[in-house]
C-alpha cells in the first residue's frame, strides 16, 4: 500500500483555512493513490492557546466530520492530532485541570476507528492540555492492520512506542508539530523507534512558522530496518511511499528484541 505524510503549513487558529490544505493535499496523495495519511500535530489550528476553548471541538464536530466524509469518498485511512474539548464529567471537581485534549485521531473509510489522547505533554501544553491515560494500538479493517498512533512529544519516550508493539502494532504513526531546533534529535528518534520495535514508521511534521517558532517540515516514511523509504524537505507537500506490509511483518519475525527483553532487571 502506499502512506503519505501530509507536510503542510498550519495558520494558528485558522481552522477553516487549514482544513482546505489539509484536504488539499490530502486530494493529491490519494490522486498518486495513497491509502493512509498522517497530517501534523494540532493541523486544523496549530497550538491556538488565545483562543483554544473556541477553537476545541469534540469527536463529533466539523472536522472530524469532514475527514470522515473525504475518507468516506476515497475509501482511505486518516491520521492525526487536533485540539478536543473534553466532556464535562471526564473534569473532575476536586482537581481542576484543562478542558482540552491533544486528540490524536484514527479515522477509516469514513468512519471513527479509535483516538489517542496525548500522554506526554510539553512545555506550556501542560498549562491547556489534560493529560491522556491510555496507551494503546487502534485496530482497523483494512488489510488487518493495527496501528500505533503517537502524538510529537511521545516519540521521546521509548516506553510509549515499546508498549504499542508489545500490544501488537503493525506500524507506528507520528504527527508532530518540531521546530526547526529539534529536526535533528527528531529525526534520529523517528528511526530509532522504527529499529527497536521493528516497525515501520510514519513521522509527519509539519513547515511555516507562527509566533511561537519556525517548522522545517523533514517528514520521512522509514521500515522496520530504519532504512529511509521517503523522506520531505521544508516545503508544502504529500510525501509518499510504497511500504511493503508483508516484508514489514518479515522484519517483525526477524530475531527476537521483544521477546528477549528482560523486564525483570529494568
Amino acid at each position: 500500500m502506499k502512506a503519505a505524510c501530509i507536510q503542510m503549513n498550519i495558520s494558528l487558529c485558522s481552522k477553516q483555512e487549514n482544513l482546505e490544505r489539509a484536504l488539499s493535499l490530502a486530494e493529491e496523495a490519494v490522486s498518486k493513490e495513497a491509502e493512509l495519511l498522517v497530517f501534523p500535530e494540532v493541523f486544523s489550528t496549530g497550538f491556538c492557546y488565545d483562543r483554544i476553548a473556541e477553537v476545541a471541538e469534540s469527536v463529533s464536530g466539523p472536522t472530524l466530520e469532514a475527514l470522515c466524509d473525504f475518507s468516506k469518498e476515497h475509501g482511505c485511512i486518516l491520521a492525526g492530532s487536533m485540539i478536543e474539548q473534553r466532556k464535562r464529567q471526564l473534569i473532575g471537581a476536586e482537581k481542576p485541570s484543562p478542558s482540552q485534549f491533544n486528540l490524536g485521531f484514527c479515522i477509516e473509510c469514513g468512519k471513527l476507528a479509535g483516538i489517542h489522547r496525548k500522554t506526554q505533554l510539553y512545555g506550556p501544553e501542560k498549562e491547556y492540555f489534560a493529560f491522556g491515560d491510555q496507551i494503546h494500538p487502534i485496530q482497523l479493517q483494512k488489510y488487518g492492520l493495527s496501528i500505533g498512533l503517537m502524538v510529537c512529544n511521545e516519540i521521546r519516550y521509548p516506553e510509549v512506542a515499546r508498549k504499542l508493539a508489545l500490544e501488537g502494532a503493525d506500524l507506528l504513526v507520528s504527527a508532530a508539530d518540531i521546530p526547526d531546533f529539534y529536526l535533528y534529535p527528531w529525526r534520529i528518534m523517528s528511526l530509532s523507534r522504527a529499529v527497536e520495535n521493528q516497525l515501520l514508521h510514519i513521522a509527519c511534521n509539519r513547515v511555516g512558522n507562527d509566533k511561537y517558532s519556525t517548522y522545517p517540515g523533514g517528514s520521512l516514511i522509514a521500515d522496520g530496518w530504519g532504512r529511509v523509504l521517503a523522506e520531505a524537505g521544508k516545503e508544502e507537500c504529500a510525501l509518499i511511499a510504497e511500504i511493503d506490509l508483508e516484508e514489514a511483518k518479515e522484519i517483525r519475525q526477524t530475531g527476537s528484541i521483544l521477546e528477549d527483553r528482560r523486564p525483570d532487571l529494568y
